[in-house]
């Protein structure tokens, strides 16, 4: 019989029988049995497991998995908040918080995408293109547009467009428009100070944020919002209103009489700011061109910058009186004491400096009258470098003032030390030294005030005004005297200036401009200014009013302060003293009786605009 070697089984033997098929049966049940058998181990633990897994999440930790779960899911979306009011002297608002509205897009929600895109670039006065941009966005939420007038919210909400909704909350608003815009500041969307007063006091004027809560897909992406209603329902906390020294009336005349003179000038810029020398109050801060916060949008870092504060510059002839009243306060000078002029032109060193009117011999006054820089050249050699150098700083000049406003800066005034020879002689007429305006506005108040240097404010916070005596009442009343006599005599430079009824007194300034890198000078490059005071007693006014006015880079026929800036001040004195001087006819003042036979005219000046 043979056999098969594949299977080892002998090739007659019998399959069929009972034999056989028993031990197959037994074989394959106790195969069965253990698989079934491993089968349940494996389920009763993965069940065991399970259980145990279960009630840990749901039962043993499951208020740590239920914050979890909530941190994962939902989040807070923070909203501006109600900044405080910024005030001007008077209680009238400069700067508010307005409601506003936030527009936003689910634009997986968006049922009708054409519609939609229609009717919110119209409401919003936004492009289509942007707003489809938006709507094809992949995001589950979009802002359309932030801070819109509520009105306009409101119009998108009554559409009842399918995931279309907005956020109620505070807008910063402006309601002088362009006025002080560089000094007040501007607030970011978040509610945050971004420059100005509004930087500098944003702890005070910064209310609490709102925060709403919004849900977030798995991925992290916010996929649910309030509804609007619940937004509104809101009180948003404010912030503490600030009182400011600015006179909102007399900021708007020298904003408009500044631009004008600008737009004369064909300048590339103007500044001026106005102080009241008897307390140091800055009633007025203005530049030109000036932004509208309002509607104007701010495209570089440059939109923001407080000029008066930032910019340097040589002074030019407006420093004369500064250094005549510090030689009449040493003793090195009088008044009247004569020098020699040199018929307009004198060597000093390797240098020759010249006078554009020559003169032969000119009083102390008439120097300064006729703006001599020969005859300051002598004043400075009299005075030596280390009295002038003490006297510049004695007058603030080279220091910043206590305003803490952004990016001021201290002008430029070189230690004594590294003067060379010939910046005695410039010095003195306003050369190789780099001023702000609130240094000479401030410097010249100490002479229109009687002798005290005054600290300047823009606060008001109760607190009294601080002065520095720096000028003997003799040496002050023979400044002011001098700086009348240049608006007021046949020979001086400021005759432009001149208001009717009142007396005013100033000095012009007419300055190359330096490069940037402080070697030499811009060619066809200068600034033209004028400095001075009125006094208003006689017509009823009692602030002593210092205004500095700067033409930035003329482009004109004429290059000089009293032809440019002179007249700029002018307007802006007149308008000015009318406004003040109606205030005590309102309050029923009276002017004192001398003044009806003083010579003095009191008459009303036009408003324009």
């Amino acid at each position: 019989m043979g056999h098969d070697k594949r299977y080892k089984i002998p090739l007659s033997h019998d399959f069929s029988s009972k034999k056989w098929q028993s031990k197959k049966k037994k074989g394959n049940g106790r195969s069965r049995v253990l698989r079934v058998r491993a089968v349940m181990v494996c389920a009763a633990l993965w069940s065991g497991l399970i259980v145990s897994r279960l009630y840990t999440l749901q039962i043993s930790e499951v208020s740590k998995w239920r914050t979890s779960a909530v941190k994962q899911h939902h989040t807070l979306v923070e909203l501006a908040p109600e900044r405080g009011p910024i005030l001007d002297r008077n209680g009238k608002r400069l700067a508010v918080s307005v409601p506003s509205g936030s527009v936003y897009v689910r634009p997986a929600s968006v049922k009708d995408s054409q519609a939609t895109i229609d009717s919110l670039s119209e409401i919003l006065g936004m492009s289509k293109s942007r707003v489809e941009k938006k709507l094809q966005s992949k995001a589950p939420f979009v802002w359309v547009k932030r801070q819109v007038p509520r009105v306009q919210a409101e119009k998108v909400e009554k559409l009842g467009l399918k995931g279309v909704g907005y956020f109620l909350e505070s807008r910063r608003y402006y309601p002088y428009n362009h006025a002080a815009s560089a000094l007040i500041g501007k607030v970011g969307i978040d509610g945050q100070g971004l420059s100005g007063i509004e930087a500098v006091y944003d702890g005070h004027l910064r209310g609490e944020s709102i925060r709403l809560p919004v849900t977030r897909d798995a991925f992290g992406k916010r996929i649910e919002v309030p509804n609007t209603q619940a937004t509104q329902d809101f009180d948003l906390p404010k912030g503490e209103h600030l009182q400011l020294t600015l006179d909102a009336r007399l900021q708007l005349i020298v904003d408009e009489e500044l631009e004008k003179g600008r737009q004369n000038a064909n300048a590339q810029s103007a500044l001026a700011v106005m102080v009241d020398a008897s307390t140091g109050d800055i009633l007025a801060m203005s530049q030109a061109p000036a932004m509208n916060f309002n509607a104007d949008k701010v495209r570089s870092k440059n939109d923001l910058k407080n000029l008066v504060v930032e910019t340097v510059f040589e002074p030019g002839s407006v420093m004369k009186p500064i250094v005549a009243a510090a030689a009449i306060e040493s003793g090195v000078l009088r008044e009247q004491d004569m020098i020699d002029c040199e018929n307009g032109s004198y060597r000093f060193g390797r240098h020759i400096i010249n006078d554009v009117h020559p003169s032969d011999t000119l009083s102390l006054r008439q120097v300064v009258i006729q703006s001599s820089n020969i005859g300051m050249t002598k004043v400075g050699m009299k005075l030596g470098s280390d009295h002038l150098y003490e006297s510049l700083r004695t007058f603030g000049f080279g220091e910043k003032s206590k305003l803490k406003l952004p990016g001021e800066s201290g002008g430029i005034l070189r230690n004594v030390k590294n003067w060379a020879n010939v910046d005695v002689a410039t010095h003195s007429y306003g050369q190789g030294i780099a001023i702000t305006p609130l240094q000479m506005v401030r410097a010249v108040s100490a002479i229109a005030n009687g002798g005290y240097l005054p600290e300047l404010r823009l606060q008001e916070n109760g607190q009294k005004p601080a002065f520095r005596r720096i000028l003997s009442t003799p040496a002050a009343r023979a400044a002011r005297d001098i700086m009348i006599g240049v608006v007021e005599d046949e020979h001086g430079t400021g005759k432009r200036a001149a208001v009717s009824g009142v007396r005013v007194g100033g000095k012009t300034g007419t300055a190359q401009r330096a490069r940037a890198n402080g070697r030499g000078y811009e060619p066809g490059s200068y600034v033209a200014s004028f400095v001075g005071f009125t006094d208003g007693s006689n017509i009823g006014v009692s602030k002593n009013l210092v205004l500095y006015v700067v033409i930035d880079r003329p482009n004109t026929t004429s290059i000089y302060g009293g032809t440019l800036a002179g007249p700029v001040f002018q307007r802006i004195m007149q308008r000015s003293l009318h406004v003040l001087s109606t205030d005590r006819f309102e309050r029923g003042d009276i002017l004192p009786k001398e003044s009806y036979n003083s010579g003095y005219e009191l008459r009303p000046v036009a408003y324009r605009g």
